[in-house]
């Protein structure tokens, strides 16, 4: 197949970037590629790709010292040589919420979306005028945020398995991984851990601007029972995740996926997540994690967490979470659409 892959030129495209979307579109595209198709990537000029990259600014927008305004006319200068040369492609797979849907329709191909950003009340609004196009969830949670949408597949993320190598022994700490945020529920992950007595680490970004880091989460840093370590890169990351005996992930939001949760269980390391979103697909309860509800039951699971296999959690992630799974996946929701599509101009033109 001649497959197009678009996605925001704000970073670059690399299977070892920190950021989901980008990580999560190199693996997709890279192991396209090794499966024999014709791929193009359309991103920042200074992705890491094995596909054929397609650019309009050398390096990622983000680090250009240009206006928000000009970064987004950029963006959308991308899309449009992609869907200028959509002739050349059988598909276009657009990882946009929103943005491409513009352009959808000015294309002789079909396109698919993975929406990686949570649907908000505004988006959902102008998204209701392409509810036909073709969609791809993450998981089946996400898709009650848009139940109208036309869903034609749920495809989970995969990792690469290698990278993230099982650890049959782990250190005595608990991790949290991400941004530190107040939908992420940072706070209540520090309250767990102290309520378990357990050292808690934690890697993220902060927004210093949102007053939440100051309000409820510098003041418990002790650099002992809690300790931040910031933003941590990506073997870092992996090695946090690798030496944990578990990681928490409190999400107070309906979590499209999670894939720290997946990076995490590679690792034989087992979740106490809570029971938003995607968390209940992700994590089997009692097997490679445990799934909460209060502050209570994660004290509880953190208690409880060596009843926890990790050679049993690291084959669940084996089982589903594989890069080689999730690009099967692709590759047969591309050959349905694409079938689809010149099904219906045969019969449009008879």
């Amino acid at each position: 197949m001649r497959i197009a892959q678009v996605a925001s030129n704000f970073y670059a495209v690399s299977p070892n970037s920190n950021r989901g979307i980008y990580s999560h579109v190199a693996y997709l595209t890279d192991h396209l590629v090794d499966h024999g198709h014709q791929v193009s990537l359309y991103a920042a000029g200074n992705s890491v790709t094995k596909a054929k990259l397609e650019y309009i600014n050398k390096y990622s927008v983000a680090k250009m010292a240009i206006s928000d305004n000009l970064k987004r006319n950029y963006l959308n200068l991308l899309l449009s040589k992609c869907y200028k040369n959509s002739d050349n492609f059988d598909i276009i797979h657009a990882h946009f919420t929103l943005l491409s849907s513009f352009y959808s329709y000015l294309a002789h191909v079909p396109t698919v979306q993975s929406i990686h950003s949570p649907i908000d009340s505004e988006t959902k609004k102008i998204l209701k005028f392409f509810k036909n196009n073709n969609y791809i969830s993450f998981s089946l949670a996400q898709r009650k945020l848009a139940p109208e949408l036309n869903w034609v597949a749920n495809i989970y993320h995969g990792l690469d398995l290698k990278k993230f190598a099982f650890n049959p022994n782990p250190k005595d700490y608990f991790l949290y991984l991400g941004r530190i945020t107040e939908e992420k529920g940072v706070h209540l992950a520090i309250e767990a851990a102290k309520g378990a007595n357990v050292k808690l680490i934690i890697a993220g970004t902060s927004y210093s601007q949102e007053g939440y880091w100051h309000e409820k989460i510098e003041k418990n840093i002790d650099g002992e029972t809690i300790k931040y370590v910031g933003e941590a890169g990506l073997e870092e990351k992996i090695k946090y995740l690798k030496n944990a005996k578990a990681v928490l992930f409190p999400t107070q939001y309906n979590e499209s996926f999670g894939l720290v949760m997946i990076e995490a269980m590679s690792c034989g390391t087992p979740v106490i997540g809570w029971r938003n979103g995607a968390v209940p697909e992700v994590i089997s309860h009692c097997h490679s994690g445990y799934i909460v509800k209060s502050v209570a039951d994660m004290v509880k699971a953190i208690n409880k967490i060596d009843k926890i296999s990790r050679e049993e959690t690291r084959k669940r992630a084996e089982t589903y979470f594989s890069v080689g799974k999730m690009v099967t996946g692709y590759e047969k929701v591309y050959a349905k659409i694409i079938e689809e599509y010149h099904q219906k101009n045969i019969e449009k033109n008879n």
